[in-house]
């Protein structure tokens, strides 16, 4: 639903987020494009899914693709996870999280907050900028970004999956109606397409209104074939990366600088 909003409404408070992992979800790479044909998959089960973020880490390793390789405290779990069928425990999760946040402070930094949806992490937090502050702020930025891909960003992109998109559809809004059945959530017969044309339509609703802030949840009832206000939803969401751009799930603030 309405991807990307807080962009539209965020002033000069900037809305820093992590989408995916550093070799299994972001940006045109090999691994998993944002956006993929009706039914393709990012591989073809969870095991299958590691070993293919373990392999490009390797490549990463040898200088055979751009981008920074995992920490090894990040590799180590997601080697346990594939000795697991692919499946990073729930301890693992928080440890990737600790590491990440313990990496940050470890700069200079105040720890980020936590932003939850259910029980899963997201990486989503606002901050106001500061006139003056720019390179300040793009240092906080690179060592933010750091810290997440060489800790936490692909056992989180992981964990993610297993439980809400599990068959690894390569297109967001499959894999967030996959979930929505899966919760039984929405009729049998609700598409990703259906899905897709609800947002368009919420967001010509939403836009033609005028508000200049988000909506709630309340002002989102009727307009989509799941309440937004089911906790199961809302994760079904935020775990397959659609934002929850309503009032209730507002990043919270970090003041990084104290």
């Amino acid at each position: 639903m309405m991807r990307e909003v807080f962009a539209r409404f965020g002033g000069i408070v900037m809305v820093m987020c992590f989408a995916c992992g550093l070799l299994a979800g972001c940006g045109s790479n090999e691994a998993d494009p944002d956006t993929g044909a009706e039914g393709q998959r990012i591989a073809s089960s969870m095991q299958d899914y590691v070993q293919m973020v373990l392999d490009l880490d390797q490549k990463a390793r040898n200088g055979q693709m751009h981008g920074a390789p995992m920490g090894d405290r990040q590799v180590t779990i997601l080697e346990r996870a594939l000795e697991n069928g692919g499946r990073v425990s729930r301890a693992d999760y928080e440890q990737a999280w600790a590491s990440y946040r313990q990496c940050i402070v470890n700069k200079g930094y105040a720890a980020p907050p936590i932003m939850k949806v259910g029980e899963f992490y997201q990486a989503r937090w606002s901050m106001a900028s500061v006139e003056g502050q720019e390179a300040r702020e793009e240092k906080l930025r690179e060592d933010d970004m750091a810290c997440g891909m060489a800790e936490m960003l692909n056992v989180n992109e992981v964990y993610q999956r297993q439980h809400s998109n599990p068959n690894l559809y390569r297109n967001p809004s499959e894999g967030v109606v996959d979930c929505l059945h899966r919760n039984n959530l929405v009729k049998t017969s609700y598409t990703a397409k259906d899905y897709d044309a609800e947002n368009r339509r919420f967001d010509e609703y939403w836009n033609d209104r005028r508000m200049g802030r988000a909506p709630t949840i309340a002002e989102t009832h009727g307009h989509f074939s799941f309440d937004y206000g089911d906790v199961d939803a809302a994760m079904c969401l935020a775990n397959n990366h659609e934002a929850m751009d309503v009032q209730e799930y507002k990043p919270p603030e970090w003041k990084p600088f104290g």
